[in-house]
């Protein structure tokens, strides 16, 4: 109730004042606002965007539509504002029949209905199949939303059409160093999708793209790669840069041999030749940024692979590299590429306002986190350091609707390329769930985990190997704990987490990025496995193709990092394994339809 002589609720919110405390404890206003608290969406960072292959379409300008407030917040309506039940659908749950009504307005409002929606099924079914519904939980979650059905299936016909990397019409030495160096060991060489599909349109032989209407108003073109984890992300934007590097090289070789014949054949008897000041040491020709040093170091190997024969220079500057090397790799001879974390990359652009004078490429990798709120100032201050850039090229895993939002408003342009399995987990990849609270754990979750790994390492898969397994948690302070009680049952386990030692860390991941160890018959038992524990810092981008068992030990917060963990395995077309831990604080029908949704080989959605 309120005091006798004030105004209502209703027009003190309409004037924007502040209520008078009543007497009472809980009042309508207060009613609302824990309505609205409850219901908050989460922040944009943290959902992906379901419009991830539609392009960006410029709004026309027009006269504004004046806003109108409903001062009944939906307290008297005598109709819902939703729509009713498709009672034909295949995929709506049966629900009981509609107990007879003596309005017979009401029947035959309920008929028109049923009548609407048989014609808007037919105009469906027409137009081609129908997306299968969000399952409830993942609904809720909004965190994860694939491409139309329509889409996909465009998709999947684009990629019939290439089964070789001759197909894309490569310099030759960048095709042969391919081949040779960095897809050697692999027994079947064949392009990936988002390698089939990104390849040929950034090197524009892609005849379904006509780059002149479409960044007609654009200084550069720009792109969006969004694949699935493990699917070869880093190829599809390194081959296409060195491709143009090398056509370059070969152009300028041809223009310097001309012009020196020139001044051969105008030189004068007794002439003085002058020297020539080399000032393209320092400003690279293409440039790499990603956000970890870790990413530096695995991103710049797959670069020197490639280097050896295709003879290109490239620098790796990352914090764990000293200055006196940093300044080495930079400054000694001219530089054709240059992977870089942004923090230092801006500081080298604010020191050298022409460091990226002859800048043609960008590529920015794990874009959702570099066009995060903490990085896209830095982010776009160095492509804007860039005068002569001719292609930007952006590449995730997963589309938050942030990074949708910020990518329209931007690059309104942007051309985005897009794999019929983003936002999916490969079916490859086979998920467990392992309830800590039933027999015979009991709620001991470490003991699950410890008893989870002894029954790992005693399987018969990857015999006469070193079996490696990444277990995840969410804080850092659980990485010790849970390292200390595997090592307490005899499990050789390390730790990694933001505050590891620089040098350890590069170890650690150079064992679970390498190739497959083989076991030493004169070692102990336990070392037949190795574990790693670590946060988030390890799940994304890091490339752990010979890591078969990723354990959950910790259920994430959101799809997005869901997607990230169990993406270390099943990469590059292999089979993996996850494992899913949960107890009481769990959302057990959230992680169960995410465990049917793989199965089902679809979006988290």
């Amino acid at each position: 109730m309120f005091r006798p002589g004030l105004p209502c609720w209703r027009c003190l919110r309409q004037l924007a004042l502040p209520t008078t405390p009543s007497s009472t404890t809980y009042t309508a206003s207060s009613a609302v606002r824990s309505i609205t608290s409850s219901s908050r969406r989460k922040p944009s960072r943290l959902v992906l965007s379901p419009k991830v292959a539609t392009p960006s379409t410029p709004v026309a300008p027009g006269p504004t539509k004046k806003k109108t407030t409903n001062h009944d917040y939906g307290l008297n309506k005598t109709v819902a504002n939703i729509k009713p039940r498709n009672v034909n659908s295949r995929f709506a749950p049966k629900v009981k029949a509609i107990a007879p009504t003596r309005n017979k307005n009401l029947k035959a409002k309920e008929g028109e209905e049923v009548e609407d929606f048989k014609k808007e099924k037919k105009r469906k079914d027409d137009d081609g199949p129908r997306e299968r519904p969000m399952f409830k939980m993942l609904k809720m979650r909004r965190a994860l939303e694939g491409p139309s059905m329509t889409t996909r299936q465009m998709m999947r016909a684009k990629l019939e059409d290439v089964h070789s990397f001759q197909q894309f019409g490569l310099e030759p030495v960048v095709e042969e160093a391919l081949l040779k160096d960095v897809l050697g060991d692999l027994t079947t060489i064949e392009p990936t999708p988002v390698q089939r599909l990104a390849i040929p349109a950034l090197l524009g032989k892609d005849p379904a793209l006509n780059k002149k209407k479409l960044f007609q108003n654009s200084k550069y073109e720009s792109y969006l790669l969004a694949a699935e984890t493990g699917s070869g992300k880093t190829l599809a934007y390194l081959l296409p840069i060195l491709d143009y590097i090398k056509k370059q090289e070969a152009i300028t070789k041809a223009e310097e041999e001309k012009k020196k014949a020139e001044q051969q054949n105008n030189r004068l008897f007794g002439d003085i030749e002058a020297p020539e000041v080399d000032d393209k040491n320092g400003k690279p020709k293409a440039v790499v940024i990603v956000p970890t040093s870790e990413l530096v170091n695995q991103v710049g190997a797959v670069a020197k692979k490639l280097a050896y024969i295709a003879k290109f220079r490239s620098a790796l500057v990352s914090r764990d590299v000293p200055g006196h090397l940093i300044r080495k790799r930079l400054f000694s001879q001219p530089l054709e590429l240059l992977v870089c974390t942004p923090a230092l990359l801006e500081i080298f652009c604010k020191e050298d306002k022409g460091f990226l004078q002859n800048c043609t490429h960008i590529a920015v990798d794990e874009a959702d986190s570099l066009f995060d709120r903490s990085f896209a100032p830095i982010t776009n201050a160095i492509i804007d350091a860039a005068p002569n850039l001719k292609q930007l090229v952006l590449c995730s895993a997963t589309i938050p609707k942030s990074l949708d939002s910020r990518l329209r408003t931007t690059f309104p342009e942007i051309h985005r390329i897009v794999t019929p399995n983003v936002h999916a987990v490969p079916r490859r990849v086979q998920l467990s769930v392992v309830d800590s609270d039933a027999e015979p754990y009991r709620g001991n979750k470490p003991l699950a985990c410890a008893d989870v790994l002894h029954n790992i390492s005693k399987d018969g898969t990857e015999a006469g190997f070193v079996k490696k397994a990444i277990v995840f948690v969410n804080e850092r302070e659980t990485t010790k704990l849970l390292c200390d009680y595997l090592r307490s049952k005899g499990i050789d386990a390390v730790e990694l987490e933001r505050d590891s030692p620089d040098r350890a860390s590069s170890k650690v991941l150079e064992f679970f990025t390498g190739p497959k160890t083989p076991i030493d018959e004169t070692a102990e038992k336990k070392n037949q496995m190795k574990v790693l524990v670590t946060t988030d810092i390890a799940s994304r981008g890091i490339d752990t193709k010979h890591v078969k068992n990723v354990l959950l030990f910790d259920v994430p917060h959101t799809t997005i990092d869901f997607i990230h963990r169990l993406g270390r395995a099943g990469r590059m077309g292999r089979r993996g394994r996850a494992i899913v831990f949960t107890d009481k604080k769990t959302d057990k029908a959230w992680v169960k339809e995410i465990k049917t949704s793989m199965h089902m080989g679809s979006s988290l959605c």
